[in-house]
């Protein structure tokens, strides 16, 4: 249970210029309840199609607490389940690969790829037990643009929202960049652990307003000028536009007439566009003070045949820019228990974005915000 202090917030509306209280980057009761209504609350995205090309290719991954694991089966269709045997409840698959049947490491139990129990050893130990009853517990699986998304919802009745209204219009936004989402692969993909709370990695996103100091050298291509944002259900659409007295990034390169179409989907992931490829930012909560910071890094065949990818190169410029932003958030992480600690007043149009954030959740919480 939250205690009375941290289920205390200050008035939170979409115009405030007030910021969240210093304990909600620090609390863990506070961690939990993020877990319980953000991450097993909302679709949370864990892969791409391409992942599970072929009957029996899995994935694992853990979303808030609940290790998951996916699997395409003989029909086509992708399962998501919950990794977690029902006899003792034992973790069933790690990492991603392809199997014959999803067997239990344990007690040798094994189920098909729709989840259902298939075999069990020793079978006359359990003569009460309807067979037929027993699988694993099933999560609800879609997909966008080539993306897959799951909600841990057991069943479709019982979800609020599809995944297409969950999106809103963020997706029709995003279907401007001028290469199919559906044909990306993924080409790289890296991470970071830091000890800061995931939600400043979102509000440093979610402003342009440090641009001109913490990205003043690395960040030349972009024309602050020409950054247009607008809120999306509880998403926030960030199209910028390239300068033209400026040479292409290395990494975030794009023609002077065209945009980056950027952007953040609630509550955890962001996006961003450039012209030989795609990278998405995944922030992931260890403890209330530790958060996992994965870039993954997405092109098309026909973006690969015309920019081949080099990680070593790619990744020395884009780590830049990161390394700019992590020392930013470090200095907010730094001094969230001071008396001290607290928003004056946000940039008005510039850390809108941050006010936006906070009101989605604070209502996705349902915490006591009079």
């Amino acid at each position: 249970m939250l205690s009375q202090t941290d289920c205390k917030l200050p008035h939170i509306t979409a115009a405030s210029s007030q910021g969240l209280p210093g304990y909600c980057y620090f609390s863990e009761q506070i961690l939990e309840r993020e877990y319980e209504t953000l991450w097993h609350g909302s679709w949370q995205l864990v892969g791409r199609e391409a992942d599970l090309a072929n009957a029996g290719d899995y994935l694992t991954c853990t979303v808030g607490t609940q290790p998951i694991l996916l699997i395409r089966s003989q029909t086509g269709a992708i399962k998501a389940m919950h990794n977690v045997c029902p006899h003792r409840g034992a973790r069933l698959l790690d990492g991603h690969g392809h199997c014959q049947q999803i067997r239990c490491r344990y007690h040798s139990w094994s189920f098909g790829y729709d989840g259902a129990l298939q075999a069990l050893p020793q079978a006359d130990c359990f003569p009460n037990l309807d067979r037929s009853t027993v699988a694993l517990a099933p999560v609800q699986v879609e997909t966008w643009g080539g993306f897959v998304f799951v909600h841990l919802a057991a069943d479709r009745r019982f979800l609020q929202e599809s995944l297409q209204e969950y999106l809103a219009g963020f997706g029709d936004y995003l279907r401007q960049y001028p290469h199919a989402w559906e044909e990306l692969r993924q080409v790289d993909h890296w991470e970071y652990e830091h000890s800061v709370n995931w939600k400043f990695f979102v509000e440093n996103y979610l402003e342009s307003y440090h641009l001109s100091t913490v990205h003043a050298r690395s960040l030349k291509c972009f024309d602050p000028k020409q950054i247009h944002t607008s809120p999306d259900g509880r998403h926030y659409q960030i199209q910028v536009g390239y300068r033209s007295d400026s040479e292409t990034h290395p990494s975030f390169a794009g023609a002077t007439d065209s945009y980056s179409y950027q952007g953040f989907v609630f509550p955890n992931w962001m996006v961003n566009t450039a012209n030989d490829n795609v990278s998405i930012f995944r922030v992931t909560p260890l403890a209330a003070e530790r958060t996992r910071f994965e870039v993954l890094i997405y092109q098309t065949p026909a973006q690969s045949e015309l920019f081949p990818y080099c990680a070593d190169q790619f990744r020395l410029h884009f780590d830049q820019v990161l390394q700019e932003d992590f020392a930013a958030v470090h200095l907010l992480q730094a001094s969230v228990r001071s008396q001290a600690y607290g928003v004056l007043q946000f940039a008005d149009p510039l850390e809108q974005g941050i006010r936006h954030f906070h009101w989605n959740w604070s209502q996705s919480l349902q915490l006591d915000a009079s």
